[in-house]
C-alpha cells in the first residue's frame, strides 16, 4: 500500500498551501481573462499530493488530459448530439490514442473527466474549454512553486526515527531466546511470531526510507536529507545481517532440542552465550568497541553445535566491519 500517513503538522502545511495557493491561483485567473476562475484553486488543490515527484506527475497528467479533452471534444461535439452515446464516443476516442502511447491511469482519468465537463459546459458557458486549460496550467503551476519553497515535503526524520528503534529490538529478542532456552525450550512460545512480526517491522521500514527518498525528488534542500537516508539504509541492511544470524540460532536450537540430545550443559553454555550476543549487540548500539567475544563451548552434539557457534561468531564479525551509525550525531 503506498499510501502516505500525513504528522499533524504536514497535514497543517497542505491546508496552508492550498488556502494560500488557491487564493493566488484564482487571482491570476482572473488577471489572465478567465471568466471562470475557480478551474485554478481545483487544479492546485488536486495537485497538492504527500510528495513533489507526485505532485508533478499528476499535475503533468492533469495538464495533458485537459489539453487531449478539449481537442477531442472540440474536434467532435459539432458532428454529435450531446447525448449518452456522444460521451461514449468522444471519450473512446480520446482515450485510446494515449492508452496506445502509454499514458498512465492519472492521464485517463483526467482526460475522461475533461471529456464530459467540456460537452457539458463548453456550449453553456463560452470559452470553457481554453479557460480549462490556462487555468489548470496557472492551478499546477501555483501547487509545484509552494511545494518546491515553502516546507517541501520531506520524510526523512520519520524513517529514521524507526530504523533506531530496531537494534534494541533485536538485542530484545536474543534476550528472550536465552529465556526460552533457560526455560528448557519449550515447544509452546510466542519466539516465532514476536520474531516474525519483527521482520515484517523492517520490512515495512525499508519501505519508509523507499517513500522518504521519493519525497527527496526535486527537493531543493535535500542534500543533508539524502546523507542522512543513505546512512539509515546502511543501518538497516547490517540489522537484517543481524536477524538472519538469530533467526539461524533459534531454528538451530529448537530442532536440536527437538531431537532429545540438548542436554542441560548445552542448554547452560547457550543461555550464557545469547546473553553475550545481547550484551555485545546493546554495546554496538552505544558506539562501545566490541572486545573479543569468547563463547561457551559445549560439543555435545557437533551436528547442532557448528552451525549454532557459526552464526554467533558471524554476528558478532558484523557488529565489529560496520561500527554503529549514529544518523543524527
Amino acid at each position: 500500500m503506498n499510501t502516505i500517513k500525513l504528522t499533524i503538522q504536514e497535514k497543517i502545511s497542505l491546508i496552508l498551501k492550498m488556502v494560500i495557493g488557491s487564493a493566488i491561483s484564482w487571482e491570476l485567473a482572473i488577471l489572465c481573462g478567465s471568466k471562470y476562475p475557480y478551474l485554478g484553486p481545483i487544479s492546485l488543490i488536486l495537485c497538492l499530493q504527500a510528495t513533489l515527484i507526485k505532485s508533478i506527475r499528476f499535475g503533468v497528467a492533469r495538464i495533458i488530459g485537459t489539453i487531449i479533452g478539449v481537442a477531442s471534444v472540440t474536434i467532435l461535439a459539432s458532428s454529435l448530439h450531446e447525448n449518452g452515446w456522444s460521451i461514449a464516443v468522444i471519450m473512446m476516442v480520446s482515450l485510446i490514442i494515449p492508452l496506445l502511447f502509454g499514458a498512465n491511469t492519472t492521464s485517463l482519468h483526467q482526460i475522461a473527466l475533461s471529456v464530459v465537463l467540456v460537452l457539458e459546459f463548453e456550449h453553456k458557458l463560452h470559452g470553457y474549454g481554453l479557460d480549462r486549460i490556462r487555468d489548470s496550467i496557472i492551478g499546477v503551476a501555483v501547487a509545484l512553486l509552494l511545494h518546491l519553497f515553502i516546507n517541501p515535503p520531506n520524510f526523512t526524520k520519520r524513517a529514521i526515527a524507526q530504523v533506531e528503534v530496531l537494534p534494541n529490538k533485536l538485542a530484545d529478542k536474543l534476550k528472550s531466546m536465552a529465556t526460552w532456552l533457560g526455560a528448557g525450550a519449550p515447544q509452546k512460545n510466542y519466539f516465532i511470531e514476536d520474531f516474525n512480526l519483527l521482520r515484517k517491522k523492517m520490512l515495512e521500514v525499508e519501505k519508509q526510507i523507499q517513500k522518504a527518498e521519493l519525497s527527496l525528488k526535486f527537493n531543493p534542500v535535500s542534500q543533508k536529507s539524502k546523507a542522512l537516508l543513505d546512512e539509515g539504509e546502511f543501518l538497516l541492511k547490517t540489522l537484517h545481517q543481524v536477524s538472519t544470524d538469530i533467526d539461524g540460532l533459534f531454528k538451530i536450537m529448537d530442532e536440536w532440542n527437538k531431537t532429545g540430545s540438548l542436554t542441560k550443559e548445552s542448554i547452560d553454555a547457550w543461555v550464557q552465550n545469547f546473553f553475550l550476543l545481547e550484551s555485545s549487540l546493546r554495546n554496538w548500539n552505544e558506539g562501545k568497541a566490541i572486545l573479543e567475544v569468547v563463547f561457551n563451548e559445549t560439543g555435545s552434539n557437533e551436528k547442532f553445535y557448528f552451525p549454532a557457534i557459526w552464526h554467533a561468531k558471524h554476528l558478532i564479525s558484523t557488529l565489529k566491519q560496520y561500527p554503529r551509525v549514529f544518523i543524527y550525531s
